[in-house]
């Protein structure tokens, strides 16, 4: 069984201290990761021996680079993952593809690889290394493709432009300059959606919001994205972080009434509190000024759960309302908002706000409020 193998020497607590240190942990990983191939070689072609193989294979992997920052062992790194690459793909032909490890494994070793490459400055990689990386990554997907498996594709093509920000259509569209839609939504569907993630997520990190917001936005346009919703909220979501910009005002007014509504309580649920009343004041705010009534009372009532839970107080709530209803250029958002208040505080403490309604600019004195009562 490949729990017998034993590692030359104990390579999982070598610290990456000195280029020697490197260098031993290096072979030993190899040795490692060879002896975990001779095992299979000598087993029948299965699901068991598939499924030992990626298990080891990854717990030796883990135990290597698992606790390294890849800030200070970026260069090493990427030479353990182009060792890991080049170790698998050889091992490919003794793998069933009857294992769902193996596709795993393969998609996770991949976005692990492409991970490092966001994290690591592509000034602090040298020229060889990045040719010897490409390399090694040309053999193994050569290899990989014979048994159908194109997830090393887009690494390819990451190492072959010399870096993982170098992509022309990329950089286009990261800086506001015109691009081919058709030309975006190929180079998208190439990287696929684990890698866009991950371009999304590390953009945040580094504090490229307004950059985040553009590469969301093209992946929920994106035809050949199956799961848009998660980019849709990942999109609304940064979009609040710009408010109060004018930009992401109107980004946010144009999006459907419903998708605001099924964010909002995504967010809510998610213990984003904060940044869902700031979607749904942001989105009521400009459906007032725009007259909009599509799912008006439904977002109004969203809108007064969440402010009661950021600020209790029912005087704030009547006050925020009042507020909205000076904004508001319809019958029907008034309404609305009377009834907030009437459910909320009483009839007699809906009074006052009645009266401003019935002497208002709309002249709403003949409007028929008992179907705002209560049952």
């Amino acid at each position: 069984m490949a729990e017998s193998v034993e590692p030359e020497q104990d390579w999982m607590d070598r610290a990456l201290d000195t280029a020697d240190d490197t260098l031993v942990a290096m072979e030993t990983l190899l040795a490692t990761l060879r002896a975990f191939e001779d095992v299979l070689r000598q087993q029948e072609l299965s699901i068991a021996s598939s499924t030992e193989y990626c298990d080891n294979f990854c717990q030796a992997l883990m135990h290597y680079a698992g606790s390294r920052n890849s800030m200070e062992h970026g260069l090493p790194l990427l030479e353990v993952y182009c060792l890991s690459i080049s170790c698998f793909a050889a091992a490919r032909s003794h793998l069933t593809p009857d294992s769902d490890r193996v596709a795993l494994v393969l998609k996770r070793l991949a976005l692990s690889c492409f991970e490092l490459l966001l994290s690591v400055p592509e000034n602090e990689i040298p020229y060889e290394a990045w040719v010897q990386f490409h390399h090694s990554v040309q053999i193994a997907h050569d290899t990989l493709l014979q048994y159908g498996s194109t997830d090393l594709q887009a690494l390819l093509q990451i190492t072959g432009e010399g870096g993982a920000w170098s992509n022309s259509v990329l950089t286009s569209l990261l800086t506001g300059q015109p691009t081919n839609p058709e030309e975006v939504n190929a180079y998208i569907s190439l990287e696929g959606e684990g890698f866009m993630e991950m371009r999304v997520k590390h953009l945040e990190k580094m504090g490229e919001v307004a950059k985040a917001v553009v590469l969301a936005k093209a992946c929920t346009e994106c035809r050949f994205i199956s799961n848009q919703a998660t980019f849709r909220q990942t999109f609304v979501f940064l979009l609040c972080h710009l408010l109060p910009n004018e930009e992401a005002i109107m980004e946010i007014s144009r999006l459907d009434c419903k998708d605001v509504l099924e964010i909002t309580c995504t967010l809510e649920s998610e213990g984003e509190e904060n940044h869902a009343f700031i979607l749904c004041t942001t989105f009521l705010t400009q459906q007032l000024q725009q007259q909009n009534l599509y799912c008006s009372w439904e977002l109004t009532l969203l809108w007064s759960k969440l402010q009661r839970r950021i600020d209790p107080s029912l005087m704030s709530l009547v006050e925020r309302c009042l507020q909205l209803g000076a904004i508001a250029k319809t019958v029907l958002h008034l309404l609305c908002l009377v009834r907030i208040i009437q459910t909320e505080v009483s009839p007699i403490g809906c009074f006052p706000f009645l009266c401003w309604v019935l002497a208002g600019p709309f002249g709403c004195k003949n409007i028929r409020l008992d179907i705002f009562t209560h049952e």
